[in-house]
């Protein structure tokens, strides 16, 4: 491992890892070819599958559900959520601005309009109080997102919707595995959903799937995922107008073979970004994303830190990234603020600590945290070589 005082290698040093030494992504399981194969030689290969019920029981009861719904990605599962509790055209839905930008997009196509709140300064998720403050008369639920995996205050945001009669649904897009007071989340609310989109914990490139413990919001799901038909009506009976939202036999079958490995990289993304985020923190204008008192599992989709540029001698965020990315560590900048973008530009709201989290934050990826603990200890080494080394970045071109 290279020293921190060792020359960059955006200005000619060498890296202190190569990239080349990271896990890759998607993972190439054996037995996924076989899997397809399967498929291939059944006759359903979508609706009424198998192996598409098979894949959600096992992930509902993995993920202490009820029920499950596989939907071709997890926006249209977020829409059939939306769609099944009611919420539609006059009413409100809090979210957090700090999340991507789909949380918005399906409560706008539900007709409904999303109410932003600020984020948690510590944890970067969803403020519980602040939220309290966006409820108005026409206010119907809530969308607590579990950024990068880290679960949201369940405890408050559901305390919260008792109190003035408001669904709740998680965004759980990110949190594959995550656990929050001894249950996985995604059912803690009224409705949750979860991404297999290709960057996700467990993915088939594109999918996803909307979890619930309340049997009439699965049979309402059904019909607004199924085109409008029933659990046990005839299949050309539509009672009313749904939409194809369904997952494919082969996407499930993908997922599937990934289902022996879920706890498993669950348990080591814990293991490596819990002591990871014990060497951030420990250099100064590092500060990792907290956790809430109730979590007991952070899924680590993202490994989340905000960066001080004060504490590396006025480094920008994006000559560090840059830098970082030069040792062979590759990180992203992550969000920009929801509420400023085009198709929402609500200028005149004003949200701190989402700006201030979308202007210094800094990502790590989940596969990332699937190689060893040196792998751990060679991303703090870059970051201490470019702290050690920041006025020489500044000044110097490679």
């Amino acid at each position: 491992m290279t020293s921190s005082s060792g020359k960059p290698a955006l200005i000619g040093g060498t890296p202190v890892v190569d990239h080349s030494q990271w896990p890759t992504w998607p993972p190439r399981l054996s037995g996924l070819t076989d899997a397809l194969r399967e498929v291939v030689e059944q006759d359903q290969w979508g609706v009424r599958s198998d192996t598409i019920r098979h894949f959600e029981e096992t992930f509902a009861e993995y993920h202490d559900a009820k029920y499950a719904l596989g939907m071709a990605n997890g926006t249209l599962a977020l829409v059939a959520a939306l769609k099944a509790l009611d919420i539609g055209p006059g009413m409100e839905v809090i979210i957090p601005a700090y999340t991507f930008m789909a949380t918005a997009a399906a409560i706008l196509f539900s007709g409904a309009s999303p109410v932003f709140a600020d984020i948690d300064a510590q944890t970067f998720n969803l403020d519980p109080l602040d939220a309290t403050h966006r409820i108005s008369t026409r206010t119907s639920a809530i969308v607590p997102v579990h950024v990068g995996g880290n679960p949201a205050d369940i405890d408050g945001i559901n305390e919260l919707a008792r109190k003035h009669d408001l669904a709740v649904i998680e965004d759980a897009a990110q949190a594959h595995a995550a656990v929050y007071n001894g249950n996985k989340v995604g059912a803690l609310g009224d409705a949750g959903f979860i991404s297999f989109q290709s960057s996700k914990n467990i993915t088939s490139g594109e999918g996803g799937i909307l979890l619930t413990n309340r049997r009439e919001v699965y049979e309402q799901a059904f019909e607004i995922y199924n085109c409008g038909r029933t659990l046990t009506g005839p299949w050309y009976e539509h009672i009313s107008g749904g939409l194809n939202m369904r997952m494919s036999a082969f996407q499930a079958a993908v997922l599937q073979c990934q289902m022996s490995h879920i706890e498993e990289w669950a348990e080591l993304r814990e293991a490596n970004g819990s002591y990871l985020e014990g060497l951030l923190n420990s250099i100064p204008g590092i500060n990792c994303a907290r956790r809430y008192p109730g979590t007991t599992r952070n899924a680590y989709h993202l490994l989340i830190f905000t960066y001080d540029c004060r504490h590396f001698d006025d480094l920008p965020k994006s000559r560090f990234l840059e830098a970082l990315s030069a040792e062979g560590v590759v990180a992203t900048d992550g969000y920009r603020p929801l509420h400023r973008m085009p198709f929402i530009d609500q200028q005149d709201l004003e949200l701190p600590i989402t700006e201030r989290v979308c202007h210094d934050g800094v990502w790590l990826r989940q596969f990332e945290l699937l190689a060893d603990t040196t792998m751990m200890d060679s991303i703090a080494e870059a970051v201490r070589k470019i702290q050690a080394n920041a006025q020489q970045l500044h000044t110097t071109a490679r």
